[in-house]
């Protein structure tokens, strides 16, 4: 090791290293690791860079870069640089992570929304990426959630974390399925530690409740009873956890029930995107109430009513939900005039309707989502 004295030389050893590592070379692996000589902060948040991103691709081998990185979180001369002793390899992991589990998601999600834009991509194929997106996305969160979990098992991440993790988790909605799937794989992996001290049953009882939600999936109603189990055991079952793996490596090969919770939350998202669009074409209906200027306004614009009508009925419902009353009612009559035109069928409103009343941030945007969304189909037997 003395021999690696440059940046670069330093972060090709640590590709080779991690790049492979699996149980059987860890333990040769690992104080090679710890021998490289790190000098300043840039070349820190490098290499974390490197292991981090690594460890979330191979979620088989979560816990063995987890069992890495605590041997040099806990090997004190390697977590604490001489030139900097306020950035350490355990905080600049320890934001990493946190990066995933709050604020990632937005900030891919916008950079992906510009590329779109920039690259004018037909209105297929945006759902299409988003699509792929989401489910990429959701992987990488729960394989952030057994890295951290794993890493608290050896000491290496401190409790206030993972309280603050579960804490939050427990707060979201009942039918956000990834929350509830991170919830349960970080209780399956930190409970028989955390429970000696701490009383889980508030988190514990968030996870049974939502069992009520008949859209779930059984793969993740099985975790869930997987989880009250062990809690009503007192999680003295020392057992290997058994995590329920998604084998599928892209939204494409996904069987047709598991892609509904991806399309459901790339459909919103469309439909936010198209909401001043949409917001033009309401207003002219509000301000002149006649459906044949609004027809031709349509046809003059690039609506995406002929791309995709269940997308501007969702943008349509959205736009109103933010107005007051007599703007919701007007909603409810512009999509009543555009069926009896034939501009929009009766199924497209159908399930317009039925997406915006089952997606989980707007239930929380707007508490009283049901009693809204009548006044707009009030106007309308649909």
């Amino acid at each position: 090791m003395e021999q690696i004295n440059n940046s670069d030389e330093v972060l090709n050893t640590v590709r080779s290293i991690v790049y492979h590592l699996n149980d059987v070379n860890l333990a040769k692996m690992t104080p090679k690791m710890i021998a490289l000589p790190i000098n300043n902060v840039k070349l820190l948040e490098e290499i974390t860079d490197i292991i981090f991103d690594r460890a979330l691709k191979r979620q088989n081998y979560t816990h063995v870069y987890a069992q890495i990185c605590a041997c040099m979180i806990n090997d004190s001369k390697f977590n604490k640089l001489a030139t900097d002793t306020k950035t350490t390899f355990q905080k600049v992991l320890l934001e990493k992570c946190y990066d995933v589990f709050y604020t990632e998601y937005q900030q891919e999600l916008n950079k992906l929304k510009e590329k779109m834009k920039k690259n004018s991509m037909v209105p297929k194929r945006c759902i299409s990426t988003l699509n792929n997106f989401q489910f990429d996305f959701n992987k990488k969160s729960i394989c952030n959630c057994r890295f951290i979990g794993e890493l608290f098992r050896m000491g290496a991440f401190p409790k206030k974390v993972i309280l603050s993790c579960i804490t939050d988790l427990s707060k979201e909605n009942e039918n956000n399925e990834l929350q509830i799937h991170c919830l349960c794989t970080i209780l399956q992996l930190v409970g028989p530690i955390l429970s000696k001290t701490y009383d889980l049953s508030i988190p514990v009882n968030k996870l049974v409740s939502s069992l009520n939600n008949h859209g779930m999936s059984s793969t993740l109603k099985c975790l869930i009873h997987q989880v009250k189990r062990m809690h009503s055991e007192g999680w003295k079952n020392e057992e290997p956890v058994k995590f329920i793996e998604n084998n599928y490596t892209e939204f494409f090969n996904l069987p047709k029930h598991m892609k509904s919770v991806y399309k459901l939350k790339s459909n919103m998202i469309m439909a936010e995107w198209i909401y001043d669009e949409c917001y033009d074409v309401l207003f002219n209906f509000v301000n002149k109430n006649k459906i044949d200027e609004v027809i031709q306004l349509l046809k003059f614009s690039n609506t995406w009513i002929f791309y995709d009508p269940v997308l501007f009925v969702i943008s349509i419902i959205l736009v109103a939900l933010e107005e007051n009353q007599n703007v919701r009612i007007h909603a409810g009559k512009l999509l009543n005039n555009l069926n009896k035109k034939k501009k929009l069928s009766t199924r497209s409103i159908q399930l317009g309707v039925n997406k915006v009343l089952n997606d989980s941030g707007t239930k929380k945007e707007y508490p009283n989502l049901s009693n809204l969304v009548s006044d707009i189909t009030g106007q309308s037997k649909h």
